[in-house]
């Protein structure tokens, strides 16, 4: 493939739009999607798709279904994430309201306020933004989000006792009083939907470590209620639309959709929000090997497809679980030959490849390599235990399920030549693998990298900071060192390319550019690409053709040579 043909691929495939379904305002269907190139909110109105934002969105939240508003976040410093908050209606008008200059995190509203949690470098806290004007209400514990607001209180979800391995819930009112709740110590729990005097739950406090449910809190009488959901499937990551009566149950990275307890036949995949509109249910769904298309259902469980989507031959999807000291699940995308591979690892790491359409690694598949994504130890998808089990140990058991699919790529002969790839925490994974298994890869290609968590920490804001006590369970500093990939820099032994945006500030440059100058004193090969007046989040199809450019052409000069 020439070089023309494959900047075409690739900007052909990043404008391949993504759709997620939030809801709905007025009847009328509200979704995100990427069809004029940026992260924007649209309606679905009179059968036509309606733009209600004007340049790309960072945070939006659930909307709520008796308004005709939605409020949302924007990055207004050039990828830095200082954010400010905004109000899209049906009409297509977009309003800036007085808000905090801060990193927003979360978003809730009603028909007289928005709340919200923002961080500076000092504090977290929740903002209330009412008749126009802004008033700090609380500060809260850093890793805290707000999901739902009514005329009395405000619930969201957090680690909220200084356990890491644990997740509460709060119930603030508006004059600041809070309250931490949980049904059971050491669970993990997340209130996300507030309807009269009850919080709807999904946590795994009945089964610990093993699986969601749905439960109810009446803050009235104190007590927790299990909701009764007619299905036979067994999942264990669940999500209960109480007005609807829709439910989203997912294992083994695919979910389905049940209405009123009855299934309704989607393709095999992914289902990203759902809403019912009178008769209608509204969803939206992809697959690893096939992008995000809108469905509407009837009441007899006939589909049809309302927002359609390209159609891509992306090769053969497969399914496995390898064995370490437990249970690695992976996705396995394979083009006609055996060739170059690369183990892609995703970011969070509290997040997981799914059987759903991914913009990183599409254009690599399209571009003629075969893609393995492993769920390592942290990822979400399979249960609570499993995503606690790196806290405490980042690069340590969750490295060693990394290597193990590299091992099996080898082993089964999907792999002629194998590289590791990744951004965000995937990038920090992919120094750490290229520096402590240095003989186990053929190149490696990182991007928005955590290069030394130690600098890292000193350069953070309080999210952030917050994020890393937990993930080291506490401010272990020895720890950050050791795992960190600048302490390894002088082991590499294979080509690396290294992507970074100027304006990141949750995975700051100038760790990076240290890392780089390690590479070079040692006489290491590498690229290092900075991308000028970008952050760390992926807003529009430009930004991601910046950050997948160089890896797509980096990977020709090795295939080249």
């Amino acid at each position: 493939m020439e070089y023309a043909e494959l900047v075409k691929l690739l900007e052909e495939t990043v404008k391949i739009p993504i759709y997620g379904v939030l809801g709905k305002l007025r009847n009328n269907l509200i979704y995100l999607a990427t069809s004029e190139g940026e992260i924007s909110i649209y309606a679905l109105v009179n059968g036509k798709s309606v733009k209600l934002t004007k340049s790309p969105i960072a945070v939006t939240t659930r909307p709520k279904s008796n308004l005709d508003f939605i409020p949302f976040a924007r990055d207004v410093e050039k990828g830095k994430e200082i954010h400010a908050v905004y109000i899209a209606n049906l009409k297509g008008e977009e309003f800036q309201i007085e808000s905090p200059r801060v990193r927003i995190s979360s978003l809730a509203y009603d028909s007289k306020r928005i709340v919200l949690t923002g961080s500076s470098q000092s504090e977290t806290s929740i903002y209330v933004i009412e008749n126009g004007k802004l008033s700090k209400l609380t500060t809260i514990p850093p890793f805290s989000f707000v999901t739902d607001i009514n005329e009395k209180c405000i619930i969201g979800s957090g680690v909220l006792k200084g356990n890491p391995r644990s997740q509460e819930f709060f119930i603030i009112n508006f004059s600041g009083e809070m309250q931490v709740l949980t049904p059971k110590e050491g669970s993990v729990t997340n209130a996300y939907y507030l309807m009269g005097n009850k919080v709807y739950l999904i946590s795994d406090y009945e089964t610990l470590g093993e699986s969601y449910w749905v439960y109810t809190y009446d803050i009235e009488s104190k007590e927790y209620k299990r909701v009764e959901i007619p299905i036979e499937f067994k999942p264990v990551e669940i999500y209960y639309d109480p007005e609807d009566s829709l439910v989203i149950a997912k294992r083994d990275g695919e979910s389905r959709l049940f209405d009123n307890g009855k299934e309704i036949k989607t393709p095999r995949g992914t289902i990203s929000g759902a809403t019912r509109i009178g008769d209608e249910i509204y969803f939206s769904h992809s697959s690893l090997v096939s992008p995000y298309k809108i469905y509407k259902a009837n009441r007899e469980g006939k589909t049809e497809i309302v927002v359609d989507n390209r159609k891509v031959d992306m090769g053969e999807l497969d399914y496995v679980k390898l064995k370490t000291d437990v249970d690695v699940p992976a996705w396995v995308i394979k083009r006609k030959v055996p060739g170059s591979t690369i183990i892609y690892v995703h970011g969070g790491p509290w997040s997981e490849v799914d059987n759903s359409w991914d913009l990183l690694i599409a254009p690599l598949v399209l571009a003629g390599y075969n893609v393995i994504a492993p769920n390592y130890r942290g990822s979400t998808g399979y249960g609570s235990r499993f995503m606690l089990m790196n806290i405490g140990d980042p690069g340590g058991g969750d490295l060693r399920d990394v290597v193990k699919v590299r091992d099996y790529a080898v082993e089964s002969g999907i792999a002629n030549k194998v590289g590791i790839m990744g951004y965000s925490y995937g990038g920090y994974m992919t120094l750490l693998a290229v520096g402590k298994e240095a003989s186990k890869w053929d190149f490696g290609i990182a991007g928005a990298a955590v290069a030394d968590w130690v600098e890292m920490y000193d350069l953070s804001d309080s999210l952030f900071r917050g994020f890393m006590e937990i993930l080291f369970n506490g401010k272990n500093i020895e720890l950050m060192r050791e795992r960190s990939p600048i302490t390894y820099a002088s082991n590499v032994k294979v080509p690396l390319c290294i992507i970074h945006s100027q304006n990141d500030t949750r995975t700051p440059l100038s760790p990076v550019m240290r890392y780089v100058q390690e590479l070079h004193k040692n006489g290491k090969t590498y690229e290092f690409h900075v991308i000028p007046n970008l952050g760390h989040a992926i807003y529009k199809v430009e930004d991601a053709i910046d950050l997948l450019l160089p890896a797509l052409i980096f990977l020709k000069k090795l295939n080249r040579g």
